[in-house]
């Protein structure tokens, strides 16, 4: 079996371990979902090491004969995907370590194996029918991960979620039908080989499949006005599924759009550049406004993701080089940060069963480590000089600043992005400053709350040492993701 395979059979593996482990328990269970995901952090070291030795500009690719109509099991990997399946190998990691006192079921874990699995192959694939099945298999785990560990309203956001997510791979599927049907048409070849698909010819339908590529990984970002489903998903999910959401399925969308649509239909990007970093400028502020107006924690990190997306999909818009490495890394850095801010206000809501920013008030002294956690990856998230978030925003409000494209480089699309960026501080640090340091309310639940114990401490050190990390060395990790996202997108 090829390394590239092994990636997301592993974790898929894992997961029918762990249903049959829990015909032992519910510790045998837990203890496979650790083993898995240990081993699928290793294999993925074992494939990204050699890749950053030799350069990391090349391709690893696994290619077999077509099957029906075309379809064939073709897998490759850059750095720029390699990146992400790492982060997705780690994340996974830290979900399975911060449920691990959770009394759950063998299908808990096996959820979030299958979702790992499903999510390296959507990073994998350069066949478009097994990029659209891994794409829509990553619906499954989640919707149930949702809908049987979520909140009280977590069904109804589940069926949000999926319904939001589904029509819009609708759209997707029948742009790249269409695709496929132009290209068989022209040549007689039935195919799905993104590479080979690049000279189908479209003619006047051009602009209506690239708008339907658009609508499917528009959702997944999601764009305004595609994004209503996110809020509900994140405010009715685990702890754990809010992390895998924002930390890697989000990025899902921008991926798409990197690999899949500039590729394909680099004139037509081009050209509408302008119109899609005005919904980007918009997703920057309208989230940051969103976020200021929430009294809910994690309803406010959901709209934060709003916002941080939209100065990652500035960044690769402007096809400049710092533009597309800032929005590259941009997307690793919000897995980070975000991530490790649903995992405290998952922490918090085991303890107190609350979540709103009236509900506490002088934390510091009670819980001084997550305190210290909180205002870390808040600090973070906001862009905070000499941590990740800096260097991800910097470089891609400079790639736009400095784009060639027509019209992209106007200061109106930068400064919207300076205005998100002033937005962060303004909703961020009142709400650390409102659990946190404010004194306690009458109402408040602080008393509940203890401080973070020597497992919840590991896990935010981790997350914090590699916040730090591409902070103060991002050209260890640029160096992986640039030379591919330079060749994808220009």
């Amino acid at each position: 079996m090829s390394p590239l395979t092994l990636l997301w059979v592993l974790p898929l593996a894992g997961a029918a371990a762990c249903l049959l482990a829990g015909r032992f328990g519910r510790t045998a269970a837990r203890l496979c979902a650790l083993a898995s995901s240990c081993a699928h952090a290793g294999a993925c070291l074992a494939v990204i090491k050699p890749f950053i030795a030799g350069g990391g500009a090349g391709l690893i690719a696994v290619g077999g004969e077509p099957l029906a109509f075309g379809v064939s099991y073709l897998l490759a990997a850059d750095g720029f995907s390699l990146a992400l399946i790492g982060l997705t190998s780690f994340l996974t990691l830290v979900c399975v370590v911060s449920s691990w006192e959770l009394e759950v079921s063998a299908a808990y874990w096996a959820n979030f194996l299958a979702l790992a699995s499903a999510l390296c192959g959507v990073f994998l694939a350069r066949d478009l029918f097994i990029f659209y099945v891994f794409w829509e298999a990553t619906l499954i785990p989640m919707f149930f991960i949702i809908g049987l560990w979520g909140s009280e309203n977590r069904r109804h956001a589940a069926v949000k979620f999926f319904l939001f997510t589904f029509a819009g791979s609708v759209f997707m599927l029948l742009a790249l039908l269409a695709l496929v049907s132009a290209h068989h048409g022209a040549t007689g070849v039935w195919t799905w080989d993104l590479q080979a698909l690049k000279s189908a010819p479209l003619g006047a339908a051009g602009p209506w499949v690239f708008a339907g590529l658009l609508l499917g990984f528009g959702v997944k970002i999601p764009v305004v006005p595609l994004h209503t489903w996110l809020p509900d998903a994140h405010t009715e999910a685990p702890a754990a599924g809010s992390v895998m959401l924002a930390g890697v399925m989000l990025k899902m969308g921008l991926y798409g759009l990197i690999r899949v649509a500039f590729p394909l239909f680099a004139t037509l990007s081009e050209a509408w550049a302008p119109w899609l970093a005005g919904l980007a400028a918009l997703n920057a502020v309208y989230g940051a406004l969103c976020a200021m107006a929430q009294t809910d924690l994690k309803r406010l990190i959901a709209y934060s993701s709003i916002a941080h997306l939209g100065f990652c999909l500035l960044g690769v818009l402007s096809r400049t080089d710092q533009g597309l490495a800032g929005g590259g890394l941009q997307m690793i850095n919000h897995g980070l940060t975000t991530g490790a801010l649903f995992l405290m206000v998952g922490f918090l809501y085991e303890r107190a069963h609350k979540r709103g920013l009236a509900d506490f008030g002088g934390l510091a002294v009670r819980a001084p480590w997550l305190t210290f956690f909180f205002g870390f990856s808040m600090l973070a998230s906001i862009g905070l000089p000499g941590l990740n978030g800096f260097v991800g925003e910097f470089m891609s409000l400079s790639g736009v600043a400095h784009s060639a494209v027509p019209l992209l480089s106007v200061p109106f699309f930068a400064v919207a992005g300076v205005v998100g960026v002033t937005l962060a501080a303004a909703y961020a640090l009142p709400a650390y400053q409102a659990v946190f340091w404010a004194p306690e309310a009458p109402q408040s639940v602080s008393g509940r709350v203890t401080d973070l114990d020597a497992r919840e401490k590991g896990i935010l050190w981790a997350l914090s040492a590699l916040m730090l990390w591409i902070g103060l060395a991002p050209q260890s990790w640029l160096t992986l993701i640039e030379p591919s996202l330079r060749g994808l997108v220009r």
